[in-house]
């Protein structure tokens, strides 16, 4: 694993990561979000019948990770580097604060919408079982 970190004018980290390596596991407690700068990431999970379903392969310019921003909940899903990555990392503490200094209106529509899509995901996950 290389998992160098290094950071850039913005504060935020920069990690790599080696292809295989898991970012994220699925049902840990999430505390960071990435977007890819370069590389692939994988995003699965697993059914009640222990099989993996892929839902996305994401690449340069792509977010993952965000919904452990806004809630406290398990991650829904692991994330694993098919390629050699390089994302750029923002902790939860990190957008916490960067969130507290935005226009209040703004973060109100934006938690409506993170809570929207995180039910609208529970209700996808329930159906599949």
């Amino acid at each position: 694993m290389d998992d160098r970190i290094t950071n850039n004018p913005a504060s935020l980290k920069i990690r790599h990561y080696a292809a295989k390596y898991i970012i994220f596991e699925e049902g840990e407690a999430g505390n960071a979000a990435y977007i890819i700068r370069s590389g692939k990431v994988s995003i699965d999970s697993t059914n009640q019948s222990n099989n993996t379903q892929r839902w996305a392969v994401l690449g340069k310019g792509d977010i993952f990770g965000e919904m452990a921003l806004f809630d406290d909940r398990p991650r829904m899903a692991s994330a694993t580097a098919l390629t050699p990555v390089e994302a750029i990392r923002m902790s939860k503490e990190e957008f916490l604060e960067r969130l507290a200094s935005t226009d209040p209106a703004i973060m109100g529509m934006v938690l409506a919408m993170v809570t929207r899509v995180r039910n609208m995901t529970d209700e996808f996950m329930r159906q599949k079982e």
